[in-house]
């Protein structure tokens, strides 16, 4: 089965794979946050994490696959420019390239979010 990793090894993988979302979420009462927790030249992660009222700006990427995973809260997600989908806990999101989406708080409490981008980076960034 092969060499069994040492502890010093162990504690390497376990910081470079593995993330715990209570170490890396941080709310701002004055603007929405994205925690960076991993980038490769595939694919990035990001916890997002939103106050009620705050939003994630409608936009796309071309060149990317955008997916959120709802960990927390509710709120609003805008696939275009005319439509709304009310989310919450446990909702899964994707945006395929030139796909517009955005994300609003429309709760009372925290919102939280999970977001993987995937596909030729650096993603660029189009504003609605």
């Amino acid at each position: 089965m092969g060499k069994k990793a040492t502890l010093t090894s162990l504690d390497e993988i376990m910081k470079e794979r593995v993330f715990e979302i209570d170490k890396i979420a941080k709310f701002d009462l004055n603007e929405p946050q994205k925690n960076y927790f991993y980038e490769t030249d595939k694919t990035v992660g990001a916890i997002w994490c939103l106050e009620p009222g705050q939003e994630v700006y409608i936009h796309s990427h071309s060149n990317v696959d955008d997916m959120w995973v709802c960990m927390e809260g509710e709120g609003t997600y805008f696939p275009d420019l005319e439509n709304e989908i009310p989310i919450k806990q446990g909702m899964v999101l994707l945006a395929k390239p030139n796909q517009i989406h955005g994300m609003r708080n429309t709760g009372n409490s925290r919102f939280m979010f999970v977001g993987f981008a995937a596909g030729s980076l650096p993603m660029d960034i189009t504003k609605y």
